[in-house]
């Protein structure tokens, strides 16, 4: 397990049963940058987990959001 996902451990283990339940999104924000970390590495999972948690705020909308199989998106056949 990588430093990242140790400290996110830590994160779920002891902060998160104090915000209840917080995130908008399925699968969670730390279950997101977890699986991020593991299909795209430290550095560019770690970016997409920030990323996320800029994301969920009051004003999104939330719901299902995996980590893409495809970075660009469509855009990879044009690129």
């Amino acid at each position: 397990m990588s430093l990242a996902a140790q400290a996110i451990a830590i994160y779920k283990r002891f902060y998160n049963p104090l915000f209840a339940n917080s995130c908008k999104y399925v699968p969670s924000c730390s279950a997101y940058m977890v699986q991020a970390i593991k299909k795209r590495g430290y550095l560019v999972g770690t970016m997409m987990g920030l990323w996320r948690l800029v994301r969920c705020n009051p004003f999104s909308r939330g719901g299902y959001d995996p980590v893409k199989d495809n970075f660009r998106g469509k855009a990879k056949w044009l690129l």
